[in-house]
C-alpha cells in the first residue's frame, strides 16, 4: 500500500502519522463514554465480520493469465491491505507497553530506594536503543548499522540468553518437586522423564545395547527406542489435546471479544 522512504522524508511520515493517531485518540476522548464504548464496539466487530466472511464465502478460481475469468473471493485481494494495519495496531501496543513501563518506572525513580538505579538503567536503554533505531532507519549508512548491531546482537541477544540459562536452573528445582514420589501420577512423570533422559545420553544407550540379537521385542527396550516412541506418539497425542482445548478456548474468546460480549475488561468501567 505504502512504499518505503528513508531520510527526512521518513521523519516527515513518521510525525504526519503521529498527528493522525494523535487527533484520532482526541476525538475519541471528546466523545461521551457511552458513545466511545459503541464506536469501538462497531469497529471491532466490523473487523471481525470481514475476516469471517473471507473464510467462510465460497472461494473459486482466481483470475489469473491461463484463466482471466475466474471469479475470486472478492474480500481476498483486500487481505494484505488489511494485514497491514494489524501491524498498526501491533505498534500501538507497543507504545502501550512502554508508556506502561515509563509510568511504573518513572514513580520508582521519583521516590528513590533500592530500585530506583535499575529504573534509570531502563530509561537509559531505551532511549538509546530507540535512537539508534531512529537513526539506522532514517539514515542507513554504516555506522547506524553497525551501532544498532553491536546493541542488537551484541547486547539485547546476550542478555536474553543469560536470562533463559538462569531459567534452566529454575526449571531444574521446579523438575525435582514435580518429579517427587507423591502420586501416581507423579510416579508415572519421574518414570517417563528417566526414561527419556536415558535415551538421551550416551550412558543410557549403552546400559541397554546389551541386546544385538534379531528378538524385535527385546530390541524395543532400548532406551532410545522407548524415549522415540513417548516423544513421537505418546507426547505428541498430549500436545494435539492440549492444542485441541487451546483452539476451541481461543474461539470462545474471540466471539466474546467480537461480540462485545467479555466482562472483566475496558468496557466494564465505561457503561
Amino acid at each position: 500500500m505504502f512504499h518505503a522512504v528513508h531520510g527526512g522524508p521518513w521523519g516527515f511520515h513518521v510525525l504526519i502519522v503521529l498527528a493522525i493517531c494523535a487527533a484520532i485518540f482526541g476525538l475519541l476522548q471528546l466523545l461521551p463514554k457511552q458513545a466511545r464504548k459503541y464506536a469501538i464496539l462497531g469497529v471491532t466487530f466490523v473487523a471481525g465480520l470481514y475476516y469471517a466472511l473471507e473464510f467462510f464465502l465460497p472461494v473459486y478460481a482466481q483470475p489469473t493469465a491461463a484463466n482471466p475469468h475466474g471469479t475470486g473471493n472478492k474480500l481476498t485481494p483486500s487481505m494484505d491491505s488489511i494485514s497491514n494495519w494489524l501491524v498498526v495496531i501491533g505498534a500501538f501496543t507497543v507504545g502501550l507497553g512502554v508508556v506502561n513501563l515509563s509510568t511504573v518506572h518513572g514513580k520508582r525513580l521519583t521516590k528513590g530506594g533500592n530500585t530506583a538505579f535499575n529504573s534509570a538503567v531502563f530509561f537509559v536503554a531505551m532511549i538509546v536503543m530507540m535512537v539508534v533505531g531512529i537513526l539506522k532507519s532514517s539514515h542507513p549508512n554504516s555506522i547506524n548499522k553497525n551501532l544498532f548491531d553491536m546493541l542488537f546482537a551484541g547486547a539485547l541477544t546476550t542478555l536474553d540468553a543469560t536470562m533463559f540459562s538462569i531459567i534452566a536452573f529454575y526449571i531444574v528445582s521446579a523438575a525435582y518437586r514435580a518429579f517427587r514420589v507423591k502420586s501416581t501420577e507423579a510416579t508415572i512423570l519421574l518414570i517417563t522423564a528417566v526414561i527419556v533422559m536415558m535415551g538421551q545420553i550416551a550412558v543410557g544407550q549403552w546400559m541397554t545395547s546389551f541386546n544385538h540379537s534379531q528378538n524385535y521385542y527385546l530390541s524395543q527396550l532400548h532406551f532410545e527406542v522407548v524415549r522415540d516412541w513417548i516423544m513421537t506418539l505418546a507426547n505428541a497425542a498430549a500436545v494435539r489435546a492440549i492444542g485441541f482445548g487451546l483452539g476451541i478456548g481461543a474461539i470462545a474468546v474471540a466471539l466474546r471479544i467480537w461480540l462485545g460480549l467479555e466482562r472483566g475488561s475496558y468496557f466494564d468501567s465505561q457503561s
